[in-house]
């Protein structure tokens, strides 16, 4: 009897080479990814959704100066090398302005797709101080990377977890580093997980659980309307480029724009729909807003004193 060949055929062994590395780990999950699945109508969606999320956030990590390490299903892993630890805080304000972005365009265009019900995104992001980093070449001299460590599964965890936009879970030392290195549009707060949240998200483990920051959750300030005023016109002008922003971002943006637009005719339509919102459903209402009030300024200051104080009676 002879013996199969098959054997034969199979490709030399990959080339596997391993170090020990200390980075960010940013993990991205897409909601309720399995109630789409489970309907035959919404699966047509996500199938349809999916790539285009694939494409999009591989470009905003490279843009990001970061690692696409794999996807998972409905999301995906990415590494940020930190070789020095003065770092952290540059590092992950990128990671978060990335996560932000990524959040942004798929709230208000669902990347050109028209699901009947939205995606929406959770981000895990952690600071992996010593990552198994696998590096992996194959016969055709392509290379790829895969990485485990604690702070890696910590970060998936963080993913399931729902806070408010842009709906970044991280810790509390990421937190801190990122409010140190610049003031940022990019609030955290703390978040102490229950008994029941530490059985559903971290398996009731308790590491990793002690300092959760979450985005959003902060109370909201009460202002002057002379300062909300103040604000409003500075919002304006740093939008029309007359004075610089507020909080300035990373050069992310700069980076993702030209080579996400190289892309299928897609992406040019989520582009102009993002500068749309952008320009009619943010900056004209505002306008609208200030001009009232300044008119409304000036009316006032028209009516002599009495007769104003006469008009309130």
């Amino acid at each position: 009897m002879e013996k199969s060949n098959s054997m034969a055929s199979n490709p030399k062994d990959r080339a596997f080479s391993f170090s020990r590395k200390r980075g960010v780990v940013w993990v991205c999950d897409l909601v309720g990814s399995s109630r789409y699945l489970n309907d035959d109508d919404s699966a047509q969606e996500l199938e349809e959704f999916l790539p285009r999320l694939y494409r999009t956030s591989a470009i905003m990590v490279e843009a990001a100066g970061g690692v696409f390490v794999k996807w998972t299903g409905d999301g995906f892993l990415a590494w940020f090398e930190t070789p020095l630890h003065r770092d952290v805080g540059r590092i992950g304000s990128k990671v978060f302005e990335a996560a932000f972005y990524l959040t942004v365009l798929v709230n208000l265009t669902q990347l050109g797709a028209a699901p009947k019900k939205k995606f929406r995104l959770r981000h895990g992001v952690t600071y992996e101080k010593d990552a198994l980093v696998t590096l992996i070449e194959q016969e055709n001299g392509v290379q790829s990377i895969d990485l485990i460590g604690r702070d890696v599964v910590l970060a998936f965890r963080l993913s399931g977890i729902q806070c408010d936009f842009p709906c970044i879970v991280t810790q509390g030392d990421l937190a801190e580093a990122h409010k140190s290195y610049r003031p940022s549009h990019i609030k955290f707060s703390r978040w102490k997980p229950s008994p029941e949240d530490r059985l559903k998200f971290f398996k009731g483990e308790s590491r990793g659980t002690s300092s959760i920051f979450v985005s959003g959750g902060r109370k909201k300030r009460n202002i002057s309307a002379g300062t909300a005023l103040k604000e409003a016109r500075q919002a304006i002008a740093a939008a029309e480029g007359k004075r610089e922003p507020k909080y300035s971002f990373e050069d992310v943006w700069e980076r993702f724009d030209p080579v996400f637009l190289s892309g299928p005719p897609w992406c040019s339509e989520v582009m102009a729909e993002f500068l749309r919102f952008t320009m009619e459903d943010l900056l004209l209402p505002l306008k609208q807003i200030v001009a009232r009030i300044e008119q409304s300024e000036i009316s006032d200051k028209s009516i002599p004193k009495k007769e104003a104080e006469t008009s309130k009676i």
